[in-house]
């Protein structure tokens, strides 16, 4: 069975995933890359150095935004967002990057389990990585230069969602 995702399953499929696919346009270029996202309250939150896709949605902030999950070719979901986009600078972007940050750190802890007790004593150790690994790619290149982050966000102007769902491969399973 194929069918649509309604309002609440798109909210909570995208509060769900950690990656997703951006797509902007120059005008003449169109160009799309994978993002580390956050969803929370109808903005979908990232951040990046300053490069081609904040280059181009400064240029035109309409962009799309699409995640998709897929067990098999019967068992899957997608979601495209159409939306704006918005830089973030001050408070606002350390706002955003702490939604950004407590996301992906919920989402880590739900899709993985620690098997050993010794494990859960090391979780700040992980947390202490995860975070230095989350803006490592900012602060030095090979020439031990500070990138500045950009902040950003997202405003959902609009959402789809798409679902297949075969109930006689996910009974076996």
């Amino acid at each position: 069975m194929w069918g649509d995702l309604d309002k609440n399953q798109i909210d909570g499929f995208l509060k769900s995933e950690l990656i997703g696919r951006l797509g902007c346009f120059d005008g003449n270029k169109m160009y799309v890359v994978p993002i580390t996202y956050a969803y929370n309250n109808g903005y979908i939150y990232g951040h990046t150095k300053d490069g081609l896709k904040i280059h181009m949605m400064r240029n035109n902030p309409n962009v799309c935004f699409e995640i998709d999950w897929m067990k098999d070719m019967n068992n899957w979901k997608s979601v495209i967002v159409y939306g704006t986009f918005e830089e973030l600078k001050g408070e606002d972007a350390n706002n955003g990057l702490e939604i950004l940050m407590k996301s992906i750190m919920s989402n880590l802890d739900r899709k993985s389990y620690p098997t050993e007790a010794s494990d859960h004593e090391n979780h700040g150790i992980e947390n202490y990585a995860f975070q230095h690994s989350f803006l490592s790619p900012f602060l030095h290149n090979k020439n031990n230069e500070i990138f500045e982050i950009v902040v950003y966000r997202i405003k959902v102007n609009e959402a789809t969602g798409k679902f297949g769902n075969n109930i006689e491969s996910t009974a076996n399973n």
